[in-house]
């Protein structure tokens, strides 16, 4: 058992409960034998429920585990992350994704660790605690679906829940080593409580050991949902069957922020020569070249991050019936809801719009002949932990150590775009930065048909961290 669970993903898994090569019931329980050893020291989960029999489904009888920020997962409290979200309700339903995984056959076991409200490149909440790195526990897993990415790369899951507002599934994937896709926006729906998240910039799908398993996740939960407000443009067939194909001869604009000033240490700058070495023995071509849009975390996400914290926290206590008190929120949380708070209309919707025109620019460059992007994922390894936890008295500079750690994941949440992170160089320490590959709107089958030609050529997964 100990080796199938090591070595195989999520659909293996579940072909082999198929097979009857082994039993729902054998991995329910060696999964959670693993969580009960593993867990403690990484704070990977923080909330465990006792599983709903299985659907039937393509992945009947996975476990899996929800993040806790946004998505409601029946019978669990969704915190955010937050000691203010603490003793919300028990939601009595859920989330349109979550009812997918359910309908997928997925075992749901509990909930991931993640920052307060998702607002941080780094899994540390003062309501659950450090979420530390099966690469090094000294180190950041990342943020802020550290918690899934710390699950998947320890072996306590094959595939774990994630979501996307700045780089959030691929700032985790790239510190603990694994692969991580942000869909394109409106490809996943946010319903039924929301209509989209914040204002688009988040979206949804997983972070997961293999492309294979990223594909058929995309597949089972992407699409119109009752009630959405848009949906992204549908491929031609299944993600899952384009994956067996190599992707076409690719036209790769290279970009190191190194003319913005961005600084990369020796192990991202690794990781986006390996990109490079790698994709041009594939036959792809590769260009240095210039982005219109570069960063996405200033100016208008600042503005829309900041808009929808005040708004989530009248929601909040309109709920609860009391404002938050002073210890009811960190410092980042409690500064970006009293920014927000004083932005007007008109400057929340010309961010809207902003947000909008760099879509069209990158739309543009992308017509210009451009078929991908690369950078690295981050500009840096995985720093220990608390380097990136903010007081008081510093919101201003942790957001500028915000900035310098993830200069690169932003752009595509400004834009809609999808973008993954992929596993290709690892130092003499054993850490990682991801190869960050940005596609035009809609071509998440581009990036998975070179995330699988690139995993063919050199495998990420071979076992727990």
């Amino acid at each position: 058992m100990d080796d199938l669970l090591d070595r195989t993903d999520a659909v293996g898994l579940a072909d082999a409960i198929r097979a009857g090569e082994v039993s729902e019931a054998e991995v329910l329980d060696a999964t959670m034998a693993r969580i009960d050893e593993r867990n403690p020291a990484l704070n990977a989960i923080t909330t465990l429920v006792d599983p709903e029999p299985a659907a039937e489904g393509r992945l009947r009888g996975v476990p899996f585990a929800i993040k806790d920020l946004h998505f409601a997962m029946r019978g669990t409290v969704t915190t955010h992350g937050s000691r203010y979200f603490a003793d919300a309700p028990v939601d009595d339903h859920d989330a349109e994704v979550v009812r997918r995984y359910r309908e997928a056959g997925m075992v749901l076991l509990g909930r991931t660790n993640s920052p307060e409200l998702g607002l941080s490149t780094t899994t540390e909440p003062a309501l659950f605690g450090p979420c530390a790195n099966p690469l090094d526990a000294s180190r950041s897993a990342g943020g802020s679906s550290g918690g899934a990415a710390s699950a998947v790369a320890s072996g306590m899951l094959t595939v774990a829940h994630a979501s996307d507002g700045g780089g959030s599934i691929r700032i985790p994937s790239s510190a603990c080593g694994l692969f991580g896709l942000k869909p394109t926006r409106g490809r996943v729906s946010f319903g039924p409580d929301a209509g989209e998240g914040w204002s688009g910039y988040s979206c949804t799908h997983v972070i997961s050991r293999t492309v294979r398993d990223s594909a058929v996740l995309l597949d089972l939960t992407s699409g119109l949902a009752p009630g959405d407000p848009y949906v992204a443009p549908a491929p031609d067939g299944t993600f899952e069957a384009a994956i067996a194909a190599p992707p076409p001869s690719l036209r790769i604009a290279v970009w190191d922020g190194s003319a913005d000033g961005i600084e990369l240490d020796a192990t991202a700058r690794g990781a986006l020569d390996a990109a490079v070495a790698l994709c041009e023995e594939l036959g792809h071509r590769l260009e240095e070249a210039d982005l219109p849009v570069r960063r996405g975390m200033g100016g208008p996400q600042g503005v829309i991050t900041s808009s929808n914290m005040a708004a989530l926290m009248v929601r909040r206590e309109a709920q609860c019936g009391r404002p938050p008190g002073p210890d009811d929120l960190e410092p980042v949380a409690a500064s970006l809801a009293a920014r927000g708070a004083t932005f007007t209309g008109p400057e929340y919707a010309q961010a809207v719009l902003d947000s909008h025109l760099m879509g069209r620019m990158m739309g543009q460059f992308h017509e210009s002949g451009i078929d991908l992007v690369l950078t690295p994922t981050l500009a840096r390894v995985p720093p220990p932990l608390g380097e990136l936890v903010a007081t008081a008295d510093n919101v201003a500079e942790w957001g500028a150590r915000q900035g310098a750690y993830s200069p690169f994941c932003a752009m595509a949440n400004a834009t809609g775009q999808p973008a993954m992170s992929v596993p290709l160089h690892w130092d003499d320490r054993g850490l990682t930065v991801g190869s960050h590959f940005i596609a035009p709107y809609g071509g998440e089958t581009l990036l998975l048909q070179l995330a699988a030609q690139l995993e063919q050529a050199q495998p990420f997964w071979n076992g727990p961290r």
